[in-house]
């Protein structure tokens, strides 16, 4: 069994997807992992008394020194073997701010979407939930925040090891972990939080499912020891089990819940998380109050007395916040910041702008009447113009073109859009005179030539502000100057968005979806495999698509990548499952004097949003 310890958690089995994910997050793949190699320890980490117990000598990594710089390393390296007993005797790591002699006190405040829908991460998959509810919560693996969410390290398992066979997957947990409640963390805790995850009760929705669909199951050896088995290598593994959706639950809270969170009201009492924060004040869409946990098992972490989500959104007035000193932190402000920092204030703020594995545009009901057939959604498709659309959006947010491949795919995203925009049909911008022929021309094939007979489609839209206008609008009336196709938009909460979704009370939905990684075949199977939980179009299902995804999964040939690719792709432009309008870019801004955290070189935005090791300044 191969050992893994401190921060260096993968074994590349099916090596070319481990080195797409190296990339993917930014760092640089090695030519060929050596085996036995030392692995460089996470940015500020200190170890935990060893054990009383004697133990054989044995490699570990090396613990970080105290002001060492954050440095990002590739997934890919190797670590060095140690028998699976003395594990218990190895470092634990123990994360800090980089800084030295941080400041502690303070209340940070932070600015962006945050009118969750629900009290229930596991369930969700909008920003709205993640970025003010994972202070509160801990997860088994996590990224780095010192890196902008590169590097896997520990969290409530101090170590873990893979099986030389990459089919066992063994955790070993902190002892004394305290949920908010007071009561410990086991093993039996986890089990239940990634049970629900993996395998979901009926009538539970869980997006993050799709890249678990190998783990066949999750079992506790001991109170702190638990291990998935899977049913074929994935390389990938520690990466999706990091992601900061996956927050370890009490396996108490699910039980006496029956095992859906979405109907509990925020608070320590009924929903308790083990993490840096602790919930103390919430106003549904105004603003979510966290102090810092007392008893956290980090002694030296948080810094920050507390942290206060204030919902503000997309666009300009966020933005505009932090520039007048009202918050210290803001997600998802528009061009109008970056630029205005990096022109008139770039020595006293930092502007971040990042991509996400994400799609947006038209989700589709795939049992209404009309759209049900693919002629009708690839006639639909074709006549948007996604360039009129971005720049139309664009005062509020940024957003890229959309395709059928994200542009942050490591391997294909480039090419793909090279050889798509102003190439093929439907991604002309604008679209052509040929393009809108094709489209009248497969919805007259549908039977509904100029529209004739084609029913008004329902079009829900989230009541997000770009969603609301101009996005939707510009669709609509795409659909009706080129294809004579009347809709009528129903704006909603995104708590009704996703009952609605999930009940099928609409035609075409407008909304964005992210994905756990930045791979093909992860996103892919995420939105448009059978039955994933990620997968918003309501009754879609096509097995040859499932069988190449599967097949993707577990390539390792680049070329044979490249053709299954290819190949997908295609299929996805004649199926046509939803109509994609593009693929989001997120702006965030901080004041500099907030520090202990590596959020200038963010890279994805699920990946670090605890805020654990930040620190003011001032």
């Amino acid at each position: 069994m191969s050992a893994f310890i401190g921060v260096k958690p993968i074994v590349s089995v099916t090596l070319a997807l481990l080195l797409a994910l190296v990339l993917a997050c930014g760092g640089t793949a090695p030519a060929e992992p050596q085996q036995q190699q030392q692995a460089p320890a996470a940015p500020q980490a200190q170890a935990q008394p060893a054990a009383a117990t004697a133990a054989p000598a044995a490699q570990t990594a090396p613990t970080a020194m105290p002001n060492e710089e954050p440095t990002a390393t590739p997934f890919a390296t190797a670590v060095p073997t140690v028998p699976p007993k003395v594990q218990a005797e190895t470092p634990r790591l123990m994360l800090k701010a980089p800084e030295a002699n941080p400041k502690r006190g303070g209340v940070m405040q932070w600015a962006g979407l945050s009118d969750s829908p629900h009290f229930d991460m596991h369930q969700c998959n909008t920003a709205a939930c993640a970025q003010p509810q994972g202070v509160y919560f801990d997860n088994l693996l996590r990224y780095s925040p010192f890196d902008g969410g590169v590097e896997v390290i520990p969290d409530l398992a101090y170590a873990w090891e893979v099986s030389d066979d990459g089919l066992v997957y063994t955790f070993h947990l902190r002892e004394g972990v305290m949920f908010h409640d007071g009561a410990e963390l086991s093993s039996e805790d986890v089990k239940a939080t990634f049970d629900r995850i993996i395998f979901p009760p009926v009538g539970m929705i869980s997006p993050r499912q799709s890249v678990f669909l190998a783990v066949d199951e999750v079992r506790t050896v001991d109170p702190y020891t638990v291990e998935f088995v899977l049913s074929a290598p994935r390389g990938f593994m520690p990466a999706a089990i990091a992601n900061g959706w996956n927050v370890i639950e009490r396996k108490q809270t699910l039980d006496d819940n029956n095992l859906d969170l979405k109907k509990l009201k925020p608070g320590t009492t009924v929903h308790p998380g083990t993490g840096p924060f602790i919930l103390e004040d919430h106003q549904a869409g105004e603003f979510w109050k966290a102090s810092r946990n007392p008893n956290y098992w980090n002694p030296e972490l948080p810094y920050l007395d507390g942290i206060q989500h204030n919902h503000l959104a997309y666009g300009p007035a966020t933005g505009a916040a932090l520039i007048a000193g009202r918050v210290d932190y803001v997600y998802g402000a528009g061009a109008d910041l970056r630029d205005d920092i990096r022109q008139n204030y770039s020595d006293t703020h930092t502007v971040v702008v990042y991509p996400i594995p994400s799609i947006g545009g038209m989700f589709v009901n795939h049992e209404s009447e009309g759209v049900s057939d693919p002629r009708v959604r690839r006639a639909i498709s074709m006549v948007q113009d996604r360039c009129a659309i971005k720049v139309a959006v664009a005062a509020i947010r940024e957003i890229e073109v959309g395709t059928w491949i994200v542009p942050n795919d490591p391997d294909f995203g480039a090419s793909y859009r090279e050889e798509t925009l102003n190439q093929k049909p439907g991604y002309n911008c604008p679209a052509t005179a040929d393009d809108v022929a094709m489209a009248q021309q497969l919805l007259a094939d549908a039977g509904y030539p100029n529209g004739e007979g084609f029913p008004t489609l329902d079009l829900m839209v989230r009541d997000i502000n770009f969603f609301v206008s101009p996005m939707a609008p510009m669709m609509q009336a795409f659909m009706k100057q080129n294809l004579n196709i009347n809709s009528e938009i129903r704006v909603v909460h995104t708590s009704v968005w996703q009952e609605d979704r999930d009940q099928g009370n609409y035609d075409l939905a407008v909304n964005g979806t992210p994905t756990p990684l930045a791979s093909t075949p992860a996103y892919w199977g995420s939105w448009f495999s059978t039955g994933s939980g990620g997968n918003w179009n309501r009754g879609s299902s096509n097995p040859e698509f499932d069988t190449l995804v599967n097949e993707l999964i577990g390539a390792t040939d680049p070329a044979r990548q490249e053709e299954l690719t290819h190949q997908g792709a295609a299929m996805l432009e004649e199926w046509t499952p939803m109509i994609v309008i593009n693929h989001f870019t997120i702006i965030d801004g901080f004041a500099n004097y907030l520090k202990g955290h590596g959020r200038a070189n963010r890279v994805t935005l699920f990946n670090d949003i605890r805020f654990d090791t930040a620190w003011l300044d001032k």
